[in-house]
């Protein structure tokens, strides 16, 4: 008769506490580790913490800690297992956790080399031990890192400049085009404000400001606030719009993975009364709202693809390595069973959600199991900080694509291609390499493959080292008529000033002659598919020097798209106009 190994693991421990059930101990160590392989050893899963796989004395240093604790503290044994967790017990150079190696099935309690010491139940130490012959499924001891395993960023073929359309702005990071607007684009800014932009006279009026609700903003860096802007497909009739905002914690969540918040990402449903010019802006609803554990890697874009549905950008809750307060024992990019570390596909006019804000729809990967959350589209992300939807040329290819800029951890930056359902890898891979987090060496890559690594990983199309960038800024396919030989190329950058594009086999080339002086925060496109670059001098979110500039092809000469009858519609900038609600409900303008 075979034993299930969910009976057999570990071996018959032997504690000198209370009389232990080995199902007991089972039971708390697959609770712990789900996922692991790291029991498959032998076949029995007692050499995970033995020498011999009937179990019994002696014990490695693995299990021998664990013991330890388990007598030493009220005989808790899962306070146990965690506590032995946070070791390195194995004498690997490295200094690999006993966590993180069993999370990446390896052995936590043995190393390659006649190098082991086991411990007998009165304590004697036996050193120089050669470690049990393991199976496939499992490994001994974590490959060593790799050194510039992608090859530099050259200069590419395409000659580009940049020409200033409207600056003076306090942290641009986004240019977003309305449906039905033509001669006009909105400029995000961090802190809070919205500004419509005349693409031909570079003039700007404040749209909305929302800064009086965001997170009070700390110093540095702060990756918090108003992230992303984007207007209903039909904007030009129902004039609906969504922001997606850091706010402080207050209101009840959607969802969360940590009792301890940072604060809330909230996404907000407004209505402007007349969409062809600035006019008075109702907040309708707040469709969704998500705790953060941390303050940092927060995604933050949102847009609406072709199918009519709205995708929301979520980051892995902060930190570093995806790991601490918030992020489980696996890390949220993993976790397709909460939010964190995804793209969210929903229906902001529907009904079916469960606070009834929004619909989900019902082709999403795991709206019709219970595999994931309902709202995930795809996974397994870092910081997708921008994203976007390819138009598509005049004979629709690339139309729907869905390309996402994720920021890389400490060593690669990537370009994905995402699809419905896709596990895009992290925290298993940065970029195409794999992730290794180690107490020495706190996180490295290597192009060895831990033994237990998922099968449906979908690498990048396209990626590149931090010897040319420390984060990427996610941009667009370009579509327009200005650029010819830009046709068809994703457009991007990295945030230090550097300007990319993708050449036909999705390798990373750098524009010739872009000029780009300042920190490049995000990109935009107008009606007419021309691309914008937003960039500021600083970079923190402090001073107005933040610039949208527009993509040029080298010595052209700068059009606007044509504003159509906008203009005639819209009061001219220095005018004071004034929202006035007649007794039949009507909106009026009153310009002074």
């Amino acid at each position: 008769m075979l034993i299930p190994r969910s009976i057999i693991l570990l071996g018959l421990l032997t504690f000198s506490g209370p009389s232990y059930s080995l199902q007991i101990f089972l039971n708390a160590w697959r609770d712990i580790y789900p996922d692991s392989n790291a029991d498959d050893i032998a076949g029995t899963g007692c050499q995970v913490c033995h020498l011999n796989d009937n179990g019994n004395e002696p014990w490695n240093e693995y299990g021998w800690t664990i013991r330890q604790i388990y007598n030493a503290n009220q005989f808790d044994i899962v306070d146990a297992i965690n506590t032995a967790a946070d070791f390195d017990v194995d004498n690997d150079p490295l200094g690999i956790s006993s966590e993180d190696e069993i999370n990446r099935s390896f052995q936590p309690g043995w190393t390659e080399g006649e190098i082991n010491t086991v411990f007998s139940a009165n304590g004697v130490e036996t050193n120089g031990v050669l470690p049990p012959a393991v199976p496939t499924t499992t490994g001994i001891d974590f490959p060593a890192e790799v050194s510039n395993p992608i090859p530099d960023v050259v200069s590419g073929a395409i000659t580009i400049e940049l020409h200033e359309v409207s600056g003076d702005f306090n942290a641009p990071l986004q240019a977003v085009t309305a449906p039905g607007i033509t001669g006009s684009i909105f400029v995000v800014e961090q802190t809070g404000k919205i500004f419509r932009v005349n693409l031909s006279t570079g003039s700007k009026s404040l749209f909305h400001d929302v800064s009086t609700s965001l997170v009070e903003f700390g110093g540095g860096n702060d990756e918090r606030g108003l992230l992303g802007l984007t207007f209903h497909p039909n904007f030009a009739n129902n004039g609906l719009f969504y922001t997606y905002q850091s706010e402080e914690e207050g209101s009840t969540a959607d969802f969360s993975t940590s009792n301890n918040v940072d604060h809330q990402t909230k996404i907000v449903q407004y209505r402007a009364s007349d969409p062809s010019c600035n006019s008075s802006i109702v907040k309708q609803k707040t469709l969704l709202v998500i705790n953060q554990p941390q303050g940092n890697h927060n995604g933050g874009d949102l847009a609406f693809g072709p199918d009519g549905y709205l995708y929301i950008s979520l980051g892995d809750g902060g930190g570093a390595h995806d790991r601490g307060q918030g992020h489980g024992v696996l890390g949220n990019g993993r976790d397709n069973t909460n939010v964190l570390g995804t793209i969210l596909r929903i229906d902001p006019l529907g009904n079916n959600s469960a606070n009834g804000n929004y619909g989900i729809p019902n082709d999403n990967p795991f709206a019709a199991n219970d595999l994931g959350v309902d709202e995930v589209y795809a996974y397994g992300l870092r910081n997708p900080f921008r994203f976007s939807f390819d138009v598509g040329d005049s004979f629709g290819n690339g139309l729907g694509d869905l390309y996402v800029g994720d920021v890389g951890q400490g060593e690669v930056e990537e370009v994905n291609l995402v699809s419905n359902g896709d596990n895009l890898g992290w925290n298993w891979k940065e970029g195409s390499l794999f992730f290794y987090h180690s107490v020495v060496t706190s996180a490295y890559i290597s192009d060895v493959a831990p033994p237990a690594l998922p099968n449906d990983l979908v690498d990048p199309i396209a990626e590149y080292s931090h010897d040319d960038g420390v984060s990427i800024t996610g941009g667009y396919v370009y579509r327009g008529t200005q650029v010819p030989e830009l046709q068809g190329r994703y457009v991007f950058a990295d945030f230090v000033r550097r300007l990319f594009y993708l050449d036909t086999n999705f390798n990373v080339r750098e524009f010739l002659g872009s000029g780009v002086s300042d920190f490049v925060t995000g990109f935009g496109q107008d009606s007419q598919n021309e691309l914008y670059a937003l960039t500021r001098v600083i970079s923190s979110t402090t001073g107005t020097q933040g610039k949208l500039q527009k993509i040029m092809a080298s010595g052209a000469t700068y059009s606007a798209p044509d504003a159509g009858e906008e203009s005639a519609q819209c009061p001219p900038n220095d005018e004071i106009c004034v929202p006035i609600k007649a007794t039949n409900g009507n909106i009026a303008l009153i310009c002074l």
